[in-house]
């Protein structure tokens, strides 16, 4: 291994990374199960009848653990057409405001969630269809990760470039 200083908050992003692979293996194995089951439907030799519950409960888990990925490489659509006719400062500002603004959303849905996950695992309900589980199991990827992307907006935040200069604020 070489010999370099440790980056702070390196576990943070291997952490978001293994999220992402994780997705991705799931989103391969689910567009496989698919495939095996039209092919057996197709001509009638059998189905899978847990397919449409797994792809449900993948697409889920799948959304939210690439999410953190997405927005740490900020491939997210934006439609910028209005900001990038900005001057730099003015465009520094509409960035820190995005950041806050997407900071205090994750803030009151890792709240919301929690408040979900709770009551659901407080009340013992489970959920009956292919597979028999306790519903609080499906809620449980929903705060942690609103919580990995609130503390991605605040690094963003914390992070942000010095604003610039004087003489590159365009004319």
């Amino acid at each position: 291994m070489p010999n370099r200083p440790a980056r702070r908050g390196a576990w943070f992003d291997r952490l978001i990374d293994l999220m992402a692979v994780v997705a991705g293996v799931l989103l391969c194995a689910l567009t496989a199960l698919i495939t095996v089951d039209v092919i057996g439907r197709k001509p009638g030799w059998f189905t899978i009848a847990w397919t449409l519950d797994a792809a449900e409960y993948t697409l889920y888990i799948v959304t939210f653990f690439g999410a953190p990925w997405v927005l740490r490489e900020r491939g997210h659509i934006a439609i910028d057409l209005f900001v990038e006719r900005l001057k730099p400062a003015a465009r520094r500002r509409a960035a820190i405001a995005t950041d806050a603004v997407g900071a205090v959303v994750c803030a009151v849905l890792l709240v919301y969630s929690a408040r979900v996950w709770w009551t659901s695992y407080a009340g013992k309900v489970m959920v009956y269809e292919s597979f028999v589980l306790a519903e609080w199991w499906i809620f449980s990827v929903a705060p942690p990760t609103f919580a990995i992307l609130l503390a991605l907006f605040v690094r963003f935040l914390i992070r942000r470039p010095p604003p610039p200069g004087p003489t590159s604020d365009g004319p």
